[in-house]
This record gives C-alpha cells, structure tokens and sequence, in this order.
C-alpha cells in the first residue's frame, strides 16, 4: 500500500510539472498570465459573463475583473457586447481569436505528456491505458466526481459536444 501511495504522488508530481512546465512556456510566447488564460478558459466554458460574474467565479474583486477583461480585450481575445436581454448591461465573450489561444496552449500542455509517452514501449502504453481507463472509470463513480466530464475536465453539460452523455 505504501508503494502504492508513493507512486501515486510520483505521478501526481510529475504529470502537474510537465503540464505546468509547458504551459509556462507557452503562456510566455502570448505574454499571457496563468490567471488571463484561466480567464480564457472559464469565457469558453460559460460562453458569456459579465465582470461581476468574472470576478465571483475567481474570487477577485470587480475592479481587478475588469482590468483583466481590459487586457484581454487590448489583446483581442474577448470583447464586450451589450446585452440581449438588457442593452445597459455589458457581457464578455471569448473571440475566435481567443478561443484559437485557448486551443493552441491546450495542445501545448499536452505536448509534454506526449512526450513521455513516445518514451514509452507499445506495451506499457497500452498497460497504461488500460490502468488509467480503470481509473478514470471508478473515480467517475466518487460523488466528488459526479458532474465532472472527463473528457474536458470542466463542469459536464447534457450537450458536451467531447462526451456525446
């Protein structure tokens, strides 16, 4: 049990490295914050938000919400549009120019992983599939789990266009 647990931080330790490793280089090369890119991220998840509801969903203030927004739009990543339900409240939504960011630095995470995995035997990949796959599988079973999709590792909808559930 103890090997067991010890590998399990070694994992742990080593997957949260590369993955940070290769963000940071690449968040580097758009002159992009961690928190400007999980900005980002949360845009293209909930599609559209106002500042507050930016800054409730980071545990920021406004003014520091809307500073990022300012940034982000400066770079052309979001924009603010009025409202279609009420044209005197302003929203934020992700460009295609941001989502195309988002989209690049996600295979740029990845990278790192990747390549370990080309490292790796044909055999122990697939023995590692094969464990992670049973995983994965009785993680989603963990009621800390339930909701989460674990395609997109974001909050699961019933039109997840990566799981099809």
């Amino acid at each position: 049990m103890k090997s067991e647990a010890r590998l399990l931080r070694a994992l742990h330790s080593v997957i949260t490295r590369l993955v940070s490793q290769g963000l940071e280089t690449a968040l580097a090369t758009y002159q992009l914050s961690v928190a400007q890119y999980h900005t980002l991220q949360y845009l293209a998840h909930v599609e559209q938000s106002d500042i507050s509801g930016i800054a409730s969903a980071f545990s920021i203030s406004v003014p520091a919400a809307t500073k990022m927004v300012d940034r982000l739009q400066a770079a052309g990543w979001v924009e603010r549009r009025p409202s279609e339900q009420d044209r005197r409240h302003v929203i934020v939504v992700l460009t295609e120019s941001g989502q195309a960011v988002i989209d690049d630095l996600a295979g740029k995470e990845a990278d790192s992983l990747a390549q370990v995995l080309a490292k790796m035997g044909e055999e122990q990949r697939a023995q590692l599939f094969v464990g992670g796959t049973a995983f994965v599988t009785q993680a989603r079973e963990m009621p800390e789990i339930e909701g989460l999709c674990l395609f997109c590792g974001k909050e699961h909808t019933d039109d997840c266009p990566l799981c099809g559930h």
